[in-house]
């Protein structure tokens, strides 16, 4: 084989180009593969040597140029070199030339220049792919609000960008690579669960870690925290090698929610715990007593015709009375005490360590000296107040609610003013100006009579399309002498005398009668249902769920026609016993709603463990939320996580059509409330839905 037969081989066998130039003739032979790339004739195997180089791209043209005419003059060293060409289909190419020259020309110059020639144009794409690729990962670096940091295990080093100490304030070169450098900054209660969260993923193949915690910034404030962590591991041996991750700034966020729920738990007016947080406060006082009675006090105190005095006031002038008022009775405070504002011009005082009468009375004087220098006005003459104060301590296993109502009852009894210091109420139930034992024969009278008794209903509403969904019931009583008896006054007592158990059966029973009537007579009412207030003492009552099923089943009521209405309070009274009594209910159809849920003190797990079908939000959060929109934070939560657990949401307490439109956008499904309308007799809502129904009394 020849010299020029193994060269076409070779030629023929690379997938590189080859070339050959003669300087002296100034001709460059080539391979046809060479000729492909440079987009040289196929058919020839040689050209001049500008033919070759015209097919450069002219930006690149005076570089080759250069690195040629460099290497003729110095032949001893090989070259290679990058460059663009147009290829024979006139796409533009990036080759990869490699050269090596001889010398013995004149002065030392080369005769002649041979090499290769590779088609780089994929590598060079990538390359081009990944700068993109860097810079934008650069760029999104620089944008990002996060901090982002990257820490390798095995080096025990941690990179972090430039965002992540600006948020901490530091300047880039005042940040380590030393874990430490970040520990060091963390708050010391935070930082045991930080490093527990880390050492964790390092440990075992945990799923990515969140975590919230206060880091020291340079100014020496604290900022607040959320940092997701990843692990990546070694893919043989399973160990973690780098763990990355990121860091948001939520101080504005924490600081918006400590804002939403002290706005939950504090009054706007005065600055004083409401009355939730007072409840709160309470029902812990009288639980942490183990059985024992617990040793506190609860007064109220209420403003003497301050709603009279209100209306020759301004509204700023009214907020300025209840703020001097709530000044002046915290004066009385010690450290264990606790002031709200309970409502209106009512304040409630909770009393630590008080075993007897006397200390109640030491109290009660201290506020009504409080309250006797006059009380300046802008723009008007001294205002002076008295007040009223009733209080109460436990007598066993009372709830908050029934303490609270104590001395509420209390308060309220004929002749109770400022010069008599404070009326206690007595169990014997004196206190409230009535004969309580009157009053109950009279409730007895009222349920053998049948006449007397009578559920009102409250519209129920879907918050999105309006449509009336169903009605709440509440028992009223018209009292043949006194005439109508407010709830507050017989419903507790109808629970001390157990009276509320016949009571309850009747409610159950007209509710029965009445969602019926509805269903089959109201347009739009086949999915219509009546919510029923149930009492914790009906339901200690052995045969209570078979006395429901009896009525369900001799009014052939469907169970999805009523929903039950149970308080936080009396579930957690008996946990277990409770349980199994929702679930026998459950299991004939009936629907469970928690109601008033936020106030008590339990806790969201109890939804998904009592298997409740809806929950309904406190007024008191609707409410706040009217005060500050930012409250309505709470409202999403409660919502969100409801539904989560396939529970309906029902916000009660609806007295605007802004208050409509704010708690569909929170997620609430359902509202109650005087904007919707106030509880009324059946006839009356029969009159206001369809006026036709009165036609159809002969009928039912």
């Amino acid at each position: 084989m020849t010299a020029e037969q193994r060269y076409a081989l070779i030629a023929l066998g690379a997938n590189d180009g080859l070339w050959d130039w003669d300087l002296a003739s100034g001709l460059v032979r080539y391979s046809s593969r060479l000729a492909d790339m440079m987009g040289l004739p196929p058919e020839s195997s040689s050209c001049v040597i500008e033919d070759w180089l015209s097919c450069v791209l002219p930006d690149d043209r005076d570089w080759v140029d250069a690195t040629l005419d460099e290497q003729v003059q110095n032949p001893s060293r090989d070259f290679r070199i990058e460059y663009r060409v147009r290829d024979a289909e006139g796409h533009v190419r990036w080759v990869l030339c490699r050269g090596t020259a001889l010398g013995g020309g004149e002065g030392g110059t080369a005769t002649r220049m041979a090499g290769s020639q590779s088609d780089i144009t994929s590598r060079k794409e990538a390359e081009e792919a990944l700068r993109a690729s860097e810079e934008r990962y650069a760029l999104a670096i620089m944008a990002a609000k996060d901090g982002l940091w990257d820490w390798d295990v095995r080096a025990n080093s941690i990179l972090f960008t430039p965002r992540w100490k600006e948020m901490i304030g530091c300047a880039a070169a005042e940040v380590g690579t030393d874990p430490d450098e970040w520990f060091s900054r963390v708050n010391p209660d935070d930082l045991i669960w930080l490093q527990a969260a880390v050492e964790a993923q390092i440990a075992s193949e945990e799923e990515p870690f969140q975590i919230e915690y206060r880091i020291r910034h340079t100014d020496g404030s604290e900022r607040w925290m959320l940092c997701h962590g990843l692990t990546i591991r070694d893919p043989l041996s399973g160990k973690a090698t780098r763990i990355v991750g990121s860091q948001s700034d939520i101080t504005e966020r924490k600081q918006a929610e400590q804002q939403v729920l002290r706005d939950a738990f504090y009054d706007a007016t005065t600055g004083l715990p409401n009355r939730a947080l007072f409840m709160d406060r309470l029902a812990q006082t009288l639980r942490r007593s183990d059985g024992t009675i617990a040793s506190c006090a609860v007064l109220v105190v209420e403003v003497n015709r301050f709603a009279s005095l209100a209306n020759s006031l301004t509204p700023t002038q009214a907020d300025h009375v209840l703020r001097d008022v709530g000044e002046r009775l915290a004066q009385t405070l010690v450290a264990s005490d606790t002031l709200a504002r309970l409502e209106g011009a009512s304040f409630g005082f909770l009393l630590q360590g008080v075993s007897d009468e006397d200390a109640i009375g030491h109290k009660a004087l201290a506020i009504h000296t409080a309250l006797k220098a006059a009380i300046d006005l802008p723009g008007s003459q001294g205002l002076y107040i008295t007040a009223r104060i009733g209080a109460a301590m436990p007598n066993g296993n009372q709830r908050a609610e029934e303490l609270l109502r104590d001395a509420s009852r209390a308060l309220n009894r004929p002749g109770t003013d400022a010069e008599k210091s404070v009326a206690l109420f007595a169990a014997n139930g004196m206190d409230d100006g009535l004969d309580p034992l009157a009053l109950e024969q009279d409730l007895r009278t009222a349920i053998e009579a049948g006449d007397q008794l009578q559920l009102h209903y409250q519209p129920i509403v879907d918050l999105v399309s309006g449509r009336l969904v169903g009605f709440e019931s509440l028992m009223r009583w018209h009292h043949p002498t006194m005439g109508l008896v407010s709830p507050l006054r017989f419903i507790p007592l109808a629970e001390e005398s157990k009276l509320i158990i016949p009571i309850g059966l009747f409610a159950l029973d007209q509710a029965c009668q009445q969602v019926n009537r509805w269903r089959r007579f109201l347009p739009d009412a086949a999915g219509m249902f009546i919510n029923v207030n149930v009492s914790g003492v009906q339901m200690q009552e052995a045969d209570f769920v078979e006395r429901v099923a009896e009525i369900l089943a001799h009014r052939q009521t469907p169970a999805d026609a009523l929903k039950l209405e149970i308080t936080e309070s009396v579930v957690l009274d008996d946990v277990d016993g409770m349980l199994s009594i929702l679930s026998r209910l459950k299991a004939m159809g009936l629907r469970l709603a928690i109601d008033d849920f936020g106030t008590g003190y339990s806790s969201l797990s109890y939804l998904h463990q009592f298997r409740f079908d809806a929950v309904k939000i406190d007024q008191s959060f609707v409410r706040a939320m009217r005060q500050r929109p930012e409250n309505g934070l709470i409202i999403r939560m409660i919502a969100e996580l409801s539904r989560g657990l396939g529970c309906e949401v029902i916000a009660e307490g609806v007295e605007t059509a802004n208050d409509v439109i704010r708690l569909a956008q929170l997620g609430c499904m359902y509202g109650q409330g005087y904007h919707f309308g106030r509880p009324r007799d059946p006839m009356t809502i029969e009159k206001l839905l369809l006026p036709a129904c009165e036609e159809t009394e002969t009928v039912v």
